[in-house]
């Protein structure tokens, strides 16, 4: 057995017992020969006039005489004897080579399989010189490769599964103190104004949307993760889409103390979405715009057209995002400061979700940041014609 990079060129079982067959053969005449001139050789040596009866021999052999000499047969019967039993070494020995090769590989490939039936994947099944045996090995092999891959997306979901109930303790236990608080505030009378009352209700209220946020956020992931989300596609006219959602983005931004901005452009601009679903994507892009933006800061809504799609882009002038942190803001869980994490509620679950929801209706999300200047957030969805055509 020899590594895929040494491989020599393949030879089929038929073709090897054939090999072994003619060599068998050739052995044979080698070895027939050998003894027959062996045996004429101790003739003429022990028998007087040997030569004399080797010569008259060949001639009743060939045709020349009416009767050989009888003194020649216990030397041939030996000759045979001889014969037969070389012949018979060589055959057994050819055979036990051959099969020995495929027993050793047949062997190998029983314990690469009682391995994959016991779990055990962290091993190689190496290619064979007999074609047949050689598909078999890269059967077993393609096996092995698909449960390992296998096993380890089993692993890194129970790892996720861990890190999401960990993160969700975390991000709950923030406003449920805060609203057991003010709750108890109310209560112990300290709220003692109708005025001081409506700010500890509105500051319960908005303790509850973003406790009602992570909860959507886990529900989401997990009917992801189940191939259970729903989506409910139609039509949409994403100019009016958008700049609806811009006007309530820009309240958004003014009551956290920043500028809102939008440049849609006028026309038709239709793509198959889910309305719902990409309101979340579009609200989730605002929303960390807002969380990781500057105070005072600004943020804009743009769209355009490009290569048959729509690339709406969101972009503001926070703190950005470092080149380290940038090629993994799409893993679940992921939060890229986590200094801020104290600071700043979240699963780190929402552009996970953002690019799942983006690519079920065919489309595309990327971002680009640099420290100190701010981050852009693209997403691309292709346009079609309302009949379903593309343009």
């Amino acid at each position: 057995r020899k590594g895929v990079g040494d491989m020599p060129k393949k030879t089929t079982l038929r073709q090897q017992f054939l090999r072994a067959g003619l060599l068998m053969l050739v052995l044979s005449l080698v070895l027939g020969l050998g003894v027959i001139i062996a045996v004429m050789v101790v003739f003429c040596q022990r028998v007087p006039d040997g030569e004399k009866f080797l010569a008259e021999s060949l001639a009743f052999l060939f045709g020349k005489e009416t009767m050989g000499p009888s003194g020649m047969v216990p030397y041939l019967v030996l000759a045979g004897v001889v014969l037969c039993l070389l012949v018979a070494g060589v055959c057994i020995l050819v055979t036990h080579r051959l099969t020995g090769r495929i027993t050793a590989t047949l062997k190998t490939l029983r314990r690469a399989a009682d391995n994959l039936r016991d779990g055990e994947l962290d091993f190689q099944i190496l290619s064979c010189e007999l074609r047949e045996l050689d598909e078999l090995s890269q059967s077993l092999e393609s096996v092995r490769q698909r449960l390992k891959a296998t096993a380890v997306a089993e692993a890194g979901a129970q790892e996720e599964r861990g890190l999401l109930m960990a993160n969700l303790s975390h991000d709950l236990r923030t406003p449920i103190t805060a609203i057991k608080g003010y709750v108890e505030g109310i209560q112990d009378g300290i709220a003692n104004t109708p005025e001081k009352q409506r700010h500890y209700l509105d500051i319960i209220y908005n303790k509850s949307l973003v406790m009602e946020k992570l909860v959507r956020n886990m529900s989401d992931f997990s009917e992801y993760e189940l191939g259970r989300m729903q989506y409910h596609f139609e039509y949409v006219d994403m100019g009016p889409f958008l700049r609806d959602l811009g006007e309530e983005y820009q309240e958004d931004a003014r009551q956290n103390g920043m500028t809102f901005s939008s440049q849609i452009p006028q026309g038709r601009y239709i793509v198959t979405a889910d309305r719902g679903k990409l309101k979340r994507v579009l609200d989730n892009l605002i929303s960390n715009a807002v969380k990781y933006g500057r105070p005072g800061g600004a943020i804009a809504l743009s769209a355009e057209e490009y290569e048959k799609g729509l690339v709406i882009q969101v972009s503001d002038n926070g703190k950005g995002i470092s080149p380290q942190a940038l090629g993994h803001v799409f893993d679940s869980f992921f939060r890229a400061d986590t200094a801020r994490t104290s600071s700043v509620p979240g699963s780190g679950l929402g552009l996970a979700l953002c690019q799942r929801i983006v690519e079920s209706h065919h489309g595309k999300i990327w971002l680009t940041s640099e420290e100190g200047e701010g981050t852009r957030a693209f997403l691309y969805l292709p346009l079609q014609k309302e009949e379903g055509v593309l343009r």
